[in-house]
C-alpha cells in the first residue's frame, strides 16, 4: 500500500485521495485533520505530479506550519517540502509583496508595524485631533474594515456622520504607516489582495490552494484562497463550523456557505472518528454543540472508552472554587501514580480576567503554573530595545522604533526635547529621522535651542545608526541580524548597562540578549534553506523585485519576529529537554488546537460563558464546545454559586450557563469528582495511551492529601459543617472525611451500642446502619462495661449464621464468653498485665438490625450487639495510628471524667498488606491479606477482597494476647485506630468510635483490635 495512506482510516482517504477539484473536509476536535492535510498535500505531489512550488497550502498559526513541514519532509523528502509555498496568510503574503509590491507601488525594503507600533501611531494620531476614542477601540474597529476590503474613501460613503471620526482618524493613520514606509498586519493580507486582482498572473503557477482552519478565516482571506486558485480552481479546506470561535477577529463562519455557494461542484466528507477524548467527554460535548441547530449535522465517534463522567462542580464562592482546583490537580497527581503529572493539568478560561484567584491559590498551594499568552519573548524589554535598533538600521523612517531607542541606554535626552523634535518633524511633514539628523547637522532647527547634553547625545547615536547600516551593506549573506547585533551591543556596552538598570535580574536580561543572538545565528545558518522557503517560482515574463542580501536577510528577519505568535524563550523548544512540569493557565481562545489529559474549565454561569457581552451566542457555545473537547481523560466544570458585583460589597449568586440544561447536567455530568480507584486510573492510562501505574506507585503519596475524595464542599456547593456541630444540632449527616471524636462531660448520660464487623459488607452499602444511643457523645470503656453488665446475654447459635445482616435483638448484648468484651477490656484497663479468665458460652443468635438510610445515625430503641470476635483477626497484627493526646490514668471512682483519646482516624493507604508496630517499637508484626465478614483489611488490587465468612469467637484470655495501643507513666492504656480496605475504597477503624458509613468508605468500631495475640 502507498506510504502516503498508510494509518488513514476510511472518511481520512477518501479525503485524501479524492479526485474533488473543490473539496471541503469538516474535521470536529482530534479527528486528525492535521494528518489528513498533510496527506493530500503529499498525495497530490506524488500522485497527481504538481511541483511543490505550485502548491499553496496556508495554515493559522506558526507552529502548524512547522508541524506540517516536519511531517511532510518524512513523506515527500525534505528538499521538495522545502519548496513549498507554505506558511500562514500573513508571511505568504509578505513573500508575493517582497517579490512584486513594486507592481502596486510598494516601496522596497518595507516593515511591518506590531501592535505596539499600531498603537503608538494611533495615541499620537488621536491626541493630535483632540479624539475621545479609546486607542484600543480605534485599532479594533480599524482593522475589522480593513478585514472587510474597506479603505477609508470606502468607508466615507457607509458610516453615519457620528462616526466620521473614526474616518478621520484611520485615514491619517494609514498616511502615517505610508510615510514610515510600513504595513500593518492587515495591510499584508489587503495589499497582496490588491496584486493579486491586478497582475494575477503572478499566481498563474498555482496548481492547487490548501487551507487548515477554515472556519477561521475572514472576508479578505477567503478572497485571497480564490485569487491563488484564480486560473486553476483546485481547492482543499479543512475545518469545523462547530470551532468557529474568532468572531472578534472578524472570522466568518459563513465562508462555508460562500464557498459551496460559488463553487457548485463542491464536495464534502466528513471526519467523525475522535482519537483524543473518552466517550463520556464527547458525549457532553456533543450534548453542548446540537444545541445550535443551524449547524452542518455531524457527529462525533468516540474511539477510547467511555471514560469517567465529566464533573460539573458547585462551589459556594470564587475562592472556594480556586481552593477546590488546588485540591483536585493535587489527587489527581496523588492518586494516579505518576501517570497524570503538573503538565498534563490545564485551565482553560473564558476571560484572562479570572485567572487571579487562581493564581493566588496555587501559588499558596506551592502548584508550579504557566501563562499562555502572557508576555512574549520578543516583547521583553532588553530585546524590544535591540529588535528596535535593527529595525531603525533597516528602515530608518519607522518613527515608533526610533523612538524606542532615542534615550535608551541614556543619553540625555529628556522629554522636552523628543517633544520638540516630533512637533518639528510633524510641521515638516518629513519622517522622525531626517527632522533629526538635519537638527543635528545644521539644515533645520527646533523651536527652541537644545540643550549641549542633547545634542550631543543626539549625535551619538547618529553616529551609532550610520555605521550600523554600513556593516549591513558590507554584509553579503543571511549573517547581518548577527553582525548588527554583535556590533550594537558592544558599541553600546549593553551589558554594563543591564548591571547598572536592572541589578537584581541582569543575568537574566542578558541570557535573553544571548538568546536573541542565537536566533540571528540560526538564521546565519540556515541562509540557503532560508532562502528557499522565501523564494517563489519565477513566472516567464515577471520581473521579481531584488534587493540586497544583507538588506533581504535583515528584512526577513526583522518579519519573522514581527509575525511570530509563538516566540521561544531560553527554556523552551530545547531538543533534548523535558518540559517543565508546570500547569498550564489559559485563555480557551489560545488553546485553540491543543489538547491535556485533564481540563478544568472554571466559572461556567451565565454572564462569564456566554460573556455578559457576547454578541453572538452561538459562538460562545462554540467557544465551550472548544473548551470541552481539549480534554483527552478527564474534564472538570465548575462555577461559583456566588460572585462578586464589581464595585460593590456584597455577593450576587450566579446562574449556570444556559448552554448546560439540567436534562444535560443530570446525564452527562456527576457533581464531585470522580472516585480515581485502580479501575479509573487504568482507563486514564488507555485513553493516553501510557502504560498502567503499580499499585505501589499510586499508594505511596496518598498520605499526602487531606482526603482521597472530593468531599470539602457537599455536591450542591455547600461548606460541610464540622461534625460536631452537626450532633449538637442533631444532625444526621456525615459528611466529614475526617469525623472528630467528643468530649464526654462527667455530668451526662452516655450509652453507646457498637455493631461488630461481620453484618455489613460493601455490596449491600446503601443498608448498612451505624445504631447508636447517644446523649452527649462517646462513652469511655469503663462506662460501656458497667452498662453492659446488667444487659441480658444473647445466646448466638453457630448453625443459624449466615453471611450478611443478621437479626439484632434490643436491649441484648452477647456474654464474655462470645469473646472479648467491653468489659473485658475495662478490666484490662485497670493496669497492665490485668487480665481476667472467661468461660466459653454456647453459641448465640444475632437477630437482624433495624433498615435505616446510608450515611444517617439514629437513636432507634432497636441496637445490634457488638460484642463478637471473629477468630480469623486473632491471627492479625494491626496497626496503630499515630496519637498525640494527653493521656489520663483510669480512676475508677471517677468513671465520667474519662476523656476520648483515640486520634481522628487518616486514610493512610499500604500496598497489599499492613504492618504494625508496638508502641515500644522493638517488634513489628505483618499481616495476610484477608477479611472478616465482607469487610477486608487489605488493599485488594484485584478488586476481590477474601470472604472469611462469618464464625463464633473462642473465649479471650487476656494473658494470651499484647496490648497494642499506649500506656502511660501510671500503667492506664488507651486504645488505638487500625486501617482496614474493602474492594473499592479505604476503611479507617478507629478503636471505640462510633461505626460510620459513607458513599464509598465507612468509619467502624472495633475495640478488640487493640490487642494482638502473643
Amino acid at each position: 500500500m502507498d506510504s502516503i495512506l498508510d494509518g488513514l482510516n476510511h472518511a481520512q482517504l477518501e479525503a485524501v485521495a479524492s479526485d474533488a477539484p473543490i473539496l471541503q473536509v469538516l474535521a470536529p476536535p482530534g479527528s486528525g485533520k492535521t494528518k489528513t492535510l498533510t496527506a493530500r498535500v503529499a498525495y497530490l505531489l506524488s500522485h497527481h505530479g504538481y511541483l511543490p512550488q505550485d502548491v499553496i497550502c496556508c495554515t493559522f498559526t506558526i507552529k502548524a506550519s512547522r508541524e506540517m513541514r516536519e511531517r511532510l519532509a518524512k513523506l515527500i523528502g525534505a528538499q521538495s517540502e522545502s519548496r513549498l509555498i507554505l506558511g500562514t496568510f500573513h508571511s505568504i503574503c509578505r513573500r508575493y509583496l517582497c517579490k512584486y509590491g513594486y507592481k502596486i507601488g510598494l516601496p522596497k525594503g518595507f516593515g511591518i508595524a506590531d501592535s505596539d507600533d499600531t498603537r503608538g501611531i494611533l495615541r499620537r494620531i488621536i491626541k493630535r485631533l483632540n479624539s475621545s476614542m479609546e486607542v484600543k477601540a480605534a485599532q479594533g474597529r480599524i482593522s475589522r474594515h480593513k478585514a472587510h476590503g474597506l479603505t477609508p474613501d470606502a468607508l466615507e460613503g457607509q458610516v453615519k456622520a457620528e462616526e466620521m471620526e473614526l474616518v478621520d482618524i484611520y485615514r491619517s493613520y494609514d498616511a502615517a504607516l505610508k510615510a514610515s514606509n510600513l504595513l500593518d498586519y492587515d495591510d499584508l493580507l489587503v495589499r497582496c489582495s490588491d496584486l493579486l486582482r491586478e497582475h494575477p498572473e503572478c499566481v498563474s503557477n498555482v496548481q492547487a490552494v490548501l487551507v487548515d482552519e477554515f472556519q477561521d478565516t475572514n472576508i479578505i482571506q477567503y478572497e485571497l484562497m480564490n485569487l491563488f486558485a484564480a486560473k486553476n480552481r483546485r481547492i482543499t479546506i479543512v475545518g469545523d463550523p462547530d470551532q468557529s470561535i474568532y468572531g472578534f477577529r472578524s472570522a466568518e463562519i459563513q465562508n462555508l456557505r460562500r464557498m459551496q455557494r460559488r463553487y457548485t461542484n463542491t464536495r464534502t466528507i466528513f471526519l467523525e472518528s475522535n482519537y483524543r477524548s473518552s466517550a463520556s467527554i464527547l458525549s457532553s460535548a456533543q450534548e453542548v454543540i446540537e444545541q445550535d441547530t443551524s449547524r452542518p449535522d455531524k457527529k462525533l465517534q468516540p474511539t477510547h472508552s467511555f471514560g469517567t463522567l465529566p464533573v460539573l462542580r458547585k462551589l459556594p464562592t470564587a475562592n472556594a472554587e480556586a481552593l477546590w482546583m488546588v485540591l483536585e490537580i493535587k489527587r489527581c497527581v496523588a492518586m494516579t501514580g505518576g501517570l497524570v503529572r503538573m503538565s498534563d493539568i490545564a485551565v482553560l478560561l473564558r476571560s484572562a480576567s479570572l485567572s487571579t484567584r487562581i493564581e493566588t491559590a496555587f501559588g499558596r498551594a506551592g502548584i508550579p503554573y504557566k501563562m499562555v499568552g502572557g508576555r512574549k519573548f520578543f516583547d521583553r524589554t532588553e530585546v524590544k530595545t535591540l529588535l528596535n535598533y535593527l529595525r531603525v538600521v533597516s528602515n530608518t523612517g519607522h518613527t515608533d522604533a526610533l523612538l524606542g531607542i532615542i534615550n535608551v541606554p541614556p543619553r540625555r535626552i529628556g522629554d522636552e526635547t523628543i517633544k520638540q523634535l516630533t512637533t518639528g518633524a510633524d510641521k515638516a511633514k518629513v519622517p522622525l529621522w531626517s527632522f533629526l539628523k538635519d537638527v543635528i547637522q545644521g539644515r533645520r532647527s527646533t523651536e527652541k535651542k537644545l540643550q549641549k547634553a542633547a545634542e550631543l547625545g543626539l549625535c551619538s547615536l547618529v553616529k551609532l545608526i550610520d555605521a550600523s547600516r554600513q556593516k549591513l551593506q558590507d554584509c553579503q549573506d543571511a549573517s547581518a541580524p548577527r553582525v548588527l547585533l554583535e556590533y550594537i551591543t558592544e558599541s553600546l556596552s549593553f551589558q554594563e548597562y543591564l548591571i547598572r538598570t536592572y541589578p537584581l535580574d541582569e543575568d537574566g536580561r542578558w541570557a535573553n540578549v544571548r538568546e536573541l543572538m542565537g536566533q540571528a545565528n540560526e538564521t546565519a545558518l540556515s541562509g540557503e534553506d532560508a532562502d528557499k522557503e522565501n523564494d517563489l517560482p519565477e513566472i516567464e515574463g515577471i520581473e521579481q523585485s531584488a534587493m540586497h542580501l544583507g538588506d533581504e536577510a535583515l528584512s526577513r528577519f526583522l518579519a519573522n519576529v514581527a509575525l511570530s505568535t509563538e516566540a521561544q524563550t531560553q527554556n523552551e523548544g530545547r531538543e533534548g529537554e523535558q518540559p517543565p512540569e508546570t500547569v498550564t493557565i489559559s485563555t480557551i481562545h489560545a488553546a485553540k488546537g491543543l489538547e491535556w489529559p485533564v481540563v478544568f474549565i472554571p466559572a461556567v454561569y451565565n454572564g462569564s460563558i456566554p460573556h455578559s457581552r457576547a454578541e453572538v451566542i452561538d459562538e460562545e457555545r462554540r467557544l465551550l464546545y472548544v473548551a470541552m473537547t481539549r480534554a483527552q481523560a478527564l474534564l472538570y466544570l465548575s462555577l461559583p454559586m456566588r460572585q462578586p458585583r464589581i464595585g460593590e460589597g456584597e455577593d450576587a449568586s450566579t446562574t449556570l450557563t444556559p448552554f448546560l440544561p439540567p436534562k444535560v447536567t443530570t446525564t452527562r455530568f456527576r457533581p464531585k469528582g470522580p472516585n480515581l480507584h485502580e479501575k479509573v486510573v487504568y482507563s486514564i492510562a488507555d485513553i493516553l495511551r501510557r502504560p498502567r501505574p503499580s499499585p505501589d506507585d499510586m499508594y505511596k503519596t496518598l498520605d499526602t492529601l487531606p482526603s482521597t475524595l472530593d468531599d470539602k464542599w457537599t455536591a450542591e456547593g455547600e461548606e460541610k459543617r464540622d461534625l460536631d456541630s452537626q450532633w449538637d444540632k442533631g444532625d444526621n449527616s456525615t459528611e466529614g472525611p475526617y469525623p472528630k471524636r467528643r468530649r464526654a462531660d462527667g455530668n451526662q448520660s452516655t450509652s453507646t451500642t457498637f455493631m461488630s464487623a461481620n453484618i455489613y459488607n460493601m455490596s449491600n452499602s446503601s443498608n448498612f446502619i451505624a445504631p447508636t444511643t447517644m446523649s452527649s457523645g462517646f462513652s469511655s470503656a469503663r462506662d460501656y462495661a458497667s452498662s453492659a453488665v446488667n444487659q441480658e446475654p444473647i445466646t448466638e447459635d453457630k448453625s443459624n449464621l449466615v453471611k450478611g445482616p443478621i437479626p439484632a435483638t434490643k436491649g441484648k448484648s452477647a456474654s464474655a464468653k462470645d469473646g472479648l468484651t467491653q468489659a473485658s477490656i475495662a478490666n484490662f484497663f485497670g493496669g497492665p498485665g490485668s487480665s481476667q479468665k472467661r468461660e466459653h458460652p454456647a453459641p448465640t443468635t444475632r437477630p437482624p438490625p433495624q433498615p435505616t438510610q446510608r450515611n444517617h445515625m439514629t437513636s432507634q430503641s432497636n441496637r445490634p450487639s457488638s460484642n463478637f470476635v471473629p477468630p480469623t483477626l486473632s491471627s492479625h497484627r494491626l496497626q496503630p495510628g499515630p496519637l498525640h493526646p494527653t493521656r489520663p490514668a483510669l480512676e475508677p471512682s471517677e468513671p465520667n471524667n474519662y476523656t476520648w483519646l483515640a486520634a481522628p482516624s487518616r486514610p493512610v493507604m499500604k500496598p497489599g498488606r499492613m504492618q504494625t508496630q508496638q508502641s515500644n517499637g522493638d517488634n513489628t508484626a505483618e499481616t495476610k491479606s484477608g477479611s472478616v465478614g465482607d469487610v477486608s483489611y487489605h488493599d485488594d488490587v484485584n478488586g476481590t477482597p477474601a470472604n472469611l465468612g462469618a464464625g463464633t469467637a473462642d473465649a479471650w484470655n487476656p494473658a494470651e494476647y499484647e496490648w497494642m495501643g499506649g500506656t502511660d507513666e501510671a500503667g492506664g492504656r488507651w486504645p488505638i485506630s487500625i486501617h482496614c480496605y474493602t474492594s473499592r475504597s479505604l476503611i479507617v477503624i478507629p478503636v471505640g468510635g462510633l461505626a460510620v458509613a459513607g458513599e464509598s468508605k465507612m468509619t467502624y468500631l472495633l475495640p478488640v483490635m487493640s490487642f494482638v495475640p502473643k
